[in-house]
């Protein structure tokens, strides 16, 4: 009389539950973008373009200034040709309001990036299903983008967050081809990856050398494994952007600014890199990753009773990987000898959740195949179900508890806040204000009070003190004026 409705598999349940998740998180973020506006450095290497835009309007020649403000800055201050170049044409420069988009596109790039990386892993590594691809991504999502401790820099400032979080984004997807290539070469795999592989070498050096470190390896790989074509492919786009990373490393700016800098030799960076990684598992382990490793566990459990994926020589495996994960900390401490800024700080925390999510799931299959043919024997189908129902009913008693006492801390909760409390209202209100000063033409020297209202996350910095102060000097160029400073003693 009645038809049994049938209910979708655990793993497809879970998939559903964590991609609303995901997107429920990303919206609120994606929405407060609409309050985001430029500042610092947004102007600095904008000036230049602006003026020769406002003048001529012609694609041409924005880029031509733009070129050329990269062949100074490669001769003057750094060698990160690929990355000046989109400092020199910062969204802003055709209209304040296109700098509301930086946070949506920065966000949908990173998201995009890993379940581009990870499909082929999960897909046709593991021989895992869609729905646990699914889930695996969002999970690694949700975690990036709800509790990176820097949201500011990551996701909001387009001169940090470009640089940084968006070079790593492209990063991942430039790995995710390099194993598609390596598993299933197509056609268009190889151009594509040169032209990343060009314009990644002209980025940062903390996505880039960890990038270097694990092409040479899969061409390694590929090379003991006897597929000769596809180590060949890999070794030139690894020599391709070793050779472009070497022209942005070596360029003249690069020393120039070194001499302003804390460098130490590159022996003890290693070494203080190596010992920083532990530092970061031990900060960054937080309950939020807890869950999400309890929660994976059955799916994957599952998946790795039956793969033909053999998790051989986990300590190797993940010291190599540990070595590839602490690689990012080099160029800040040899140049700097501190983990570098915030911007830098967050790319490495998006790494270093996924060394521990790769280790746990490394570890969990070399101990499923060990004890495969036991658990085989062991376990019934109903206690297989009794045991994936205990993990979902103990995960979701430890998310209620962990959403009741740190939702208000994750990137969506701090939005939430924003939105809802109104200062990210009143710093729009303030901004306007001082936008109708820049844009009348009858103010010649502008002297700003400092903002009132400094929201989490939209608040990056402010201008200087001082009209001499070299980007307000850049800042009363972009907008005409004699003068622009901020008087912070409130004269």
């Amino acid at each position: 009389m009645f038809k049994k409705i049938s209910r979708p598999p655990a793993e497809k349940l879970a998939a559903y539950i964590l991609l609303f998740l995901m997107a429920a998180g990303l919206l609120p973020v994606m929405y407060l973008g609409r309050y985001n506006h430029p500042t610092g450095d947004d102007y600095y290497y904008g000036a230049e373009t602006r003026i020769v835009w406002e003048e001529t309007g012609s694609i041409r020649r924005l880029l031509e200034e733009a070129v050329r403000g990269v062949a100074l800055q490669y001769e003057r201050w750094q060698g990160s040709y690929s990355a000046m170049l989109l400092m020199y044409l910062p969204p802003n420069l055709f209209d304040y309001r296109a700098y509301r988009c930086v946070t949506s596109v920065i966000l949908l790039l990173l998201t995009g990036s890993v379940f581009y990386l990870l499909k082929p892993v999960v897909c046709s590594l593991w021989k895992g299903t869609r729905s646990l691809w699914l889930i695996l991504s969002a999970l690694m999502v949700l975690l990036w983008v709800q509790t990176v401790p820097f949201q500011g820099e990551s996701f909001f400032w387009y001169n940090g967050s470009m640089y940084y979080t968006g070079y790593y984004s492209l990063t991942l997807i430039f790995l995710g081809m390099a194993l598609r290539y390596s598993l299933q070469p197509k056609r268009h795999h190889i151009p594509v990856m040169l032209v990343l592989a060009v314009f990644l070498a002209g980025g940062n050096y903390v996505s880039m050398l960890p990038a270097l470190l694990l092409i040479a390896g899969l061409a390694l790989l590929l090379l003991l494994r006897k597929k000769k074509t596809q180590a060949l492919g890999i070794t030139a786009i690894w020599l391709t952007a070793l050779l472009c990373f070497l022209i942005n490393v070596l360029a003249p700016g690069n020393q120039a600014r070194k001499e302003g800098m804390w460098s130490i030799p590159a022996w003890k960076a290693i070494v203080k890199s190596l010992l920083q990684g532990f530092y970061y598992i031990r900060a960054w382990s937080s309950g939020w990753l807890f869950l999400s490793l309890l929660l994976l566990t059955p799916f994957l459990w599952k998946t790795f009773s039956r793969t033909s994926f053999r998790f051989r020589w986990p300590a190797a495996v993940l010291g190599l990987g540990y070595g590839v994960f602490c690689s990012m900390s080099c160029p800040t401490f040899y140049t700097m000898n501190s983990t570098g800024p915030a911007r830098v700080a967050a790319i490495v925390y998006y790494s270093c959740v996924l060394f521990v999510v790769g280790a746990y799931t490394y570890i969990l299959g070399y101990v499923c195949q060990l004890l495969s043919h036991r658990c085989t024997a062991a376990f019934s189908a109903e206690k297989k179900k009794l045991l994936t129902g205990a993990a979902f009913l103990i995960f979701f008693l430890f998310t209620g508890i962990q959403t009741v006492k740190n939702l208000a801390e994750t990137t969506a909760g701090k939005a939430v806040a924003l939105l809802t409390g109104g200062e990210a209202a009143a710093y729009e209100l303030e901004y306007q204000e001082r936008l109708r000063i820049l844009e009348d033409d009858r103010i010649r020297d502008v002297v700003f009070l400092p903002y009132e209202h400094q929201p989490e996350m939209l608040y990056v910095g402010d201008f200087g003190g001082s009209p001499e102060d070299e980007t307000n000097r850049k800042v009363a160029q972009y907008y005409h004026k004699n003068s622009v400073c901020v008087d912070y003693q409130g004269d």
